[in-house]
């Protein structure tokens, strides 16, 4: 059994060091709820189910454990808040993350889910931008998927299949039926994934709340965590998930917050350290970005955090 493959079976009874019981959850938590969580997820009615990717391809400067780490803390803090059952937590990571992995996918997840479905999507992968003059553009971004070796071009990789362009990866968002989507893409260069993206696509799913989150500002760099073992936003999204009750958008801006903050003394480190080059440096004070123009994160409630009371 995989490292991957056991924590999601186990995500149930643990929670980063916090011991959940699967009983407790199944039986005690539902009549413990607040009075407004409990009737929100009554009303909403809705069977959350995650997709986690993350790529980090082996030229790229960073370890493959790092995408690997992102995507464990996130999915392992988020599946239990979200009451996903295991069937329901999809993951596609390194090898696995490759862009005709990610087609079978979606045909799966467009097969499988309807109106009674949210999909939250977290991805961690590289963005690239296409050699053209249409680079500041949301049709010049690409999302770099799983290759052994890195493509001579990027216009190469997109005619090849290798990796996608943003906007057939949006176009692939909408042909899932599923009656919510909550996109968090944690990579550089937001500016070419805000709500453009999703909501004024040619292929669009008319009507339906989405919300996208992004781990930069406009033109920023997603840090690394200060030992360079995970995403900076994943570090913080799963450290609010473990510590925060409330909606979707409560643990939202703590994530944010929190990032914001632990990007300043990374970005003057690197700074400080950074060899003079003709180039510009880019800029990496790193502000999360959330675009919810229908506010579904704030509709969207968690399960509380349960502590288990420690024996004798």
């Amino acid at each position: 059994m995989t490292g991957i493959t056991s924590w999601i079976l186990a995500w149930h009874v643990r929670l980063c060091g916090r011991v959940i019981s699967a009983a407790l959850l199944a039986g005690v938590v539902s009549a413990s709820l607040p009075g407004d969580v409990a009737h929100a997820q009554e009303d909403q009615g809705l069977r959350n189910h995650i997709l986690g990717i993350g790529n980090c391809p082996p030229w790229n400067p960073q370890a493959l454990e790092v995408c690997y780490n992102s995507l464990e803390r996130v999915v392992g803090a988020l599946s239990p808040r979200l009451d996903a059952e295991p069937d329901a937590v999809h993951l596609l990571i390194n090898e696995g993350a490759s862009a005709s992995a990610l087609k079978l996918k979606v045909t799966e997840l467009a097969n499988g889910l309807g109106s009674n479905d949210r999909l939250i999507i977290y991805a961690n992968l590289p963005l690239g931008q296409l050699e053209t003059e249409q680079a500041e553009e949301v049709n010049g971004y690409i999302l770099e998927f799983w290759a052994n070796e890195q493509p001579e071009t990027a216009a190469d990789a997109i005619s090849e299949g290798t990796w996608i362009s943003a906007p057939a990866f949006a176009a692939m968002i909408h042909t899932i039926p599923a009656a919510e989507v909550i996109l968090m893409l944690d990579t550089n260069n937001s500016y070419a994934v805000n709500m453009h993206l999703l909501d004024t696509h040619s292929v669009d799913h008319k009507g339906r709340p989405e919300a996208l989150v992004s781990s930069a500002g406009a033109g920023q760099t997603a840090n690394y965590s200060a030992d360079r073992t995970i995403s900076l936003f994943a570090k913080h999204l799963a450290l609010a998930l473990e510590e925060t009750d409330g909606s979707l958008q409560d643990v939202m801006t703590i994530a944010v917050g929190g990032t914001r903050q632990a990007a300043i003394p990374i970005c003057a480190a690197l700074k400080e350290h950074k060899e003079e080059t003709s180039e510009p440096s880019a800029d990496c004070q790193q502000v999360p970005q959330i675009h919810d123009p229908s506010a579904i994160l704030n509709e969207t409630m968690l399960l509380p955090i349960v502590e288990t009371v420690p024996t004798e």
